[in-house]
């Protein structure tokens, strides 16, 4: 509305306490590790009871009871919308073309803060006690502000006023001008306290967005510039328009003070009683014309040239041209191209400045404190990522995508891109795939006004893998087949051959064992033959040769 909108961030890690709760019978050895635990800032010990003697497995034991509140550290990214009255920039204000961001001498703001977080911050006490207590700003948008919230914004008695700055000065004993945040509380104007300065990199976390900017300055138009003039000279058209209808309803009665009574005329109401001398009342009555056939198309055209400002207006609520009845199609699409090509340039310009810078501001900010960073980036990716791959040099591409603002419009120019697709993929296309027709489903099904797209389409890559096709027909297969049938019979035969010559081979075996089993038998016989008469012979001499007795016994 004011021409120039301003987001500014801030990375910090907050410590979040759990409720207390009693550690009952902690040993005496165990408060070593809960002191470390302490120190390194991991629970706070409230309490710490007396020591009391328990019986153990090793003997008795000393414990005690203890009174303990875990912190949890959070590191947290928070994107703040600056109002305007509490920017704080140089004169020569305007936006850098190389990185998206203001390029200003000073930049900084105004926020409320309560002297008891300003301590926990670390900020010397002795200056924050002598910080003057905050006050409602009763000045420029502030006031206006103020005026639908009763004229307060809340400030609590314990609030001051916390100006963050940041410039390029030279502090202490640098000699080279260095980028410095500066934090300074009390009123800036009349007796500033400096209350803490620290070097930051030359990346101010402020992101400006501007709709309809102007060349070679950050402050541009708002829609309430814009439109102001039409506005008023519309607002006043409508109570001249009013007026002439409360007169129209309302007419000048003219009456004869010499047969009517005045006095009755002045308090008239429904079924009020007017005395007269005469029958027809003596009144008439002067009615001035309407003029609200003369001014209403007057006022319908200036509010259709608001459309040609801002490009939002009635032509981009119609979903028909048909509905426009004193317009012709043609016509109402040419106005609502006009339009949409209007908030296509105020975004783009947008992606290119404000959302742009705002991705650099971030990275600055996950560089300065690496830690935290890295704490951050493992909790939400579930996954370590080198901090030194983070870099503000390098470039922001951005893309601005603008959605048909009619729902039939939309409808149908998917159903032609769906028909498209399914063309292209029946004809073999390899470019079109299922996740992209899927996509397409997807939005039709979104256009139609339902959100779970899983209720009538399953994303291709939730599916099993599909198995594989069946390998093509081989025009030689039947020649194989019979090559594979004649390999087979010659394998049948030649087994049988195989066979036939082990059965011969056997057989031959066993005659030649049998052959040879007879000879044996034979060549035995011959040799018992040959030598048992020869035994026998020798045998006989012996025996006559032996001495004998008288009775002619062998001795």
């Amino acid at each position: 509305m004011t021409g120039l909108g301003v987001i500014t961030a801030e990375f910090e890690t907050y410590t979040e306490e759990s409720l207390p709760r009693l550690l009952k019978n902690v040993p005496n050895e165990m408060l070593v590790a809960l002191n470390q635990q302490e120190e390194a800032g991991q629970i706070i010990i409230e309490e710490v009871g007396k020591a009391q003697v328990q019986p153990g497995p090793m003997g008795i034991v000393e414990t005690r009871d203890l009174k303990i509140r875990t912190v949890k550290r959070i590191p947290c990214f928070n994107i703040l919308s600056v109002a305007p009255e509490d920017f704080i920039v140089s004169k020569d204000a305007k936006f850098d073309n190389e990185t998206g961001g203001i390029a200003a001498k000073i930049q900084g703001h105004r926020k409320l803060i309560s002297k008891g977080d300003l301590l926990e911050m670390g900020f010397d006490v002795d200056k924050v006690n002598a910080l003057p207590a905050a006050s409602d700003k009763t000045d420029g948008i502030a006031l206006e502000r103020s005026k639908d919230l009763a004229g307060e914004r809340g400030v609590g008695p314990d609030d001051v006023e916390v100006f963050t700055i940041y410039t390029k000065a030279k502090i202490g004993k640098d000699k080279k001008a260095r980028h410095y945040r500066l934090t300074i509380g009390g009123d800036i104007e009349n007796s500033p306290v400096l209350l803490d300065y620290t070097e930051v990199s030359r990346f101010y976390p402020y992101s400006a967005f501007t709709p309809f900017p102007i060349a070679d300055t950050l402050f541009s138009l708002g829609v309430a510039d814009r439109l102001a003039d039409d506005h008023i000279l519309i607002t006043r058209m409508y109570r001249h328009v009013l007026d002439s209808l409360s007169q129209h309803v309302n007419p000048i009665k003219v009456f004869n003070p010499d047969t009517t009574n005045g006095d009755d005329l002045l308090n008239s109401h429904a079924g009020a009683l007017v005395r007269s001398t005469d029958p027809t009342g003596g009144i008439s009555f002067n009615v001035p014309p309407f003029a609200g056939a003369d001014a209403m198309p007057v006022i319908d055209q200036l509010s259709q040239s608001l459309e040609f400002s801002t490009g939002t207006g009635p032509t981009m609520i119609g979903v028909n041209a048909e509905d426009f009845q004193r317009t012709s199609a043609t016509a109402a699409n040419l106005r609502s191209n006009a339009s949409q090509l209007l908030i296509e340039m105020i975004s783009r310009f947008f992606a290119d400045t404000g959302y742009k810078y705002l991705v650099k501001i971030v990275v600055d900010l996950l560089i300065q404190k690496p830690d935290e960073a890295a704490e951050l980036v493992s909790r939400l990716t579930n996954q370590a990522i080198p901090l030194d791959e983070f870099s503000t040099d390098y470039d922001v591409a951005t893309s601005v995508a603008f959605g048909v603002m009619s729902r039939d419009q939309s409808r149908q120019s998917l159903t032609n891109l769906f028909n498209m697709q399914m063309q292209l993929k029946a004809a073999g296309m390899p470019f079109i795939q299922d996740q992209h027709v899927y996509a397409t489903v997807a939005k039709l099904v979104e256009t139609d006004g339902f959100k779970n797209v899983g209720s009538f389409a399953a994303d291709p890559t939730t599916l099993p893998p599909a198995p594989p096709p069946p390998p093509p027909v081989d025009p030689n297969a039947g020649l194989i087949e019979i090559e594979k049938v004649k390999a087979q019979l010659k394998s049948q035969s030649d087994e049988l051959n195989r066979q036939a010559e082990l059965t011969k081979f056997a057989a031959e075996m066993d005659l030649k064992r049998d052959q040879m089993a007879q000879d044996r038998e034979l060549k035995k016989a011959e040799i018992e033959a040959k030598y048992a008469a020869q035994v026998a012979i020798e045998q006989l001499k012996l025996e006559q040769r032996a001495p004998r007795d008288p009775m002619g016994n062998i001795i």
